[in-house]
């Protein structure tokens, strides 16, 4: 049998063939032009080798330096004598000693910004608005972050306290507050004035833009006649826009409303007290329910020719054209103390004293008569009042 090499001499003999093959693998990439590709992927593997090993180590302790080996660490220093060599040894050539309280706040310091905030100052004056296409006196109220009301009281002369004759071109005073205004008249008395606004003379002297002198004479006060005041948080009853509640047994009230009042009618189809939706779409498109604006209805979305029906059955007490700005208009008698008005049509399908049940085809939607698009003005009436139809629509 024969001995086997020395393990020096074989592990020699292995080494220098591993080269050579290492050696061989190298110059094969370098013909074949992959040295680039090979150098780039290697440092890859380096780094995350390298990143694998500090999460190894961090997880080992390796790197942990607790707050107890902190507070030792001068005390081992200085046994060693303090010197660099050993704060370096020890890792501590870079940090100061550890003092063991808390951040010192007093070193923090306030971040500064750019921007300066200037205070909002009150309006005081009164500004003038051209009402322009598409706006609404709700929508012209929150631009200028009012109540609709306020708009309306102190346009009277634009207005005629009648929403729906708002239009483009119009010029609106626009308060600088929530109330009213109003023209001096030589000869009045200040605290008269401002009581009948549900105000108080205190309320207009010590209101900036009027300028008045807070000492002078409420009963006789030197106030140029013309002169327009603020008065804030005032109100008024706006006109009564209303009209008289047209019923089968008097259609004849009518008359004064426009062309479309009806002769006489006695007797017809009556309600069933149950109210349904007169148009396909049930959302607004303009106003809602609010009397005290002077809109005691709710207008209805939809676009011109959208067919409208009768919201219960009853006979028809007006049926054509209303002088009051509502256009073409029909109303419903439903015989029961209730009535319905549909506004502002584009067409009347039906006729004075005809009965209609309840969905029937009465119109088509339009905008005729003071309005700014199309839309339906609903309204509901019971007895001699008015009732938000919101609360009989289902």
């Amino acid at each position: 049998m024969s001995e086997a090499p020395p393990p020096n001499k074989v592990n020699a003999k292995d080494r220098r063939s591993r080269v050579r093959d290492w050696q061989a693998l190298w110059q094969m990439i370098q013909e074949r032009g992959w040295r680039g590709t090979v150098v780039r992927y290697v440092g890859y593997l380096a780094a995350l080798g390298l990143v694998l090993l500090g999460i190894v180590a961090a997880r080992a302790g390796w790197l942990a330096l607790t707050l107890e080996e902190l507070q030792r660490a001068p005390l081992s220093a200085s046994a060693a004598g303090s010197t660099p060599a050993a704060l370096s040894a020890l890792g501590l050539d870079l940090l100061p000693p550890f003092s063991g309280g808390g951040l010192d706040a007093s070193v923090i310091q306030r971040r500064t910004d750019g921007h300066t905030e200037v205070p909002t100052r009150p309006r005081l004056e009164i500004l003038t608005y051209v009402v322009q296409q598409g706006d609404s006196l709700f929508g012209i109220a929150e631009k200028f972050g009012l109540e609709p009301e306020t708009l309306l009281w102190g346009n009277y002369d634009v207005l005629q306290d009648d929403p729906h004759s708002l239009q483009p071109g119009q010029e609106l005073s626009v308060l600088p507050v929530d109330g009213t205004s109003h023209a001096w008249i030589e000869g009045e008395s200040l605290s008269k004035v401002a009581e009948f606004f549900g105000a108080t003379a205190e309320d207009v002297l010590d209101w900036p833009g009027n300028g008045l002198d807070a000492d002078m004479d409420i009963s006789n006060p030197s106030i140029t006649p013309g002169m327009v005041l603020v008065i804030p948080g005032g109100h008024r009853e706006t006109t009564n826009l209303f009209k008289p509640r047209i019923t089968r047994a008097n259609p004849g009230v009518a008359r004064i409303l426009g062309a479309g009042a009806c002769g006489a009618v006695y007797d017809g189809a009556v309600g069933t007290g149950s109210f349904a939706w007169p148009t396909s779409l049930h959302y607004l498109s303009g106003y809602d329910y609010n009397p005290g604006l002077g809109h005691p209805a709710i207008d209805i979305a939809g676009d011109t020719g959208h067919s409208i029906t009768a919201s219960d059955s009853g006979v028809v007490v007006y049926a054509g054209w209303n002088d009051y700005g509502y256009g073409l208009t029909i109303v419903v008698d439903h015989g029961n103390d209730w009535q319905t008005l549909y506004a502002h049509l584009s067409q009347v399908n039906v006729n004075c004293g005809q009965s209609v049940y309840q969905g029937n085809l009465i119109g088509l939607m339009g905008c005729t008569g003071s309005c700014s698009g199309s839309h339906l003005h609903f309204e509901v009436r019971y007895g001699d009042g008015f009732v938000n139809p919101w609360d009989v629509l289902p």
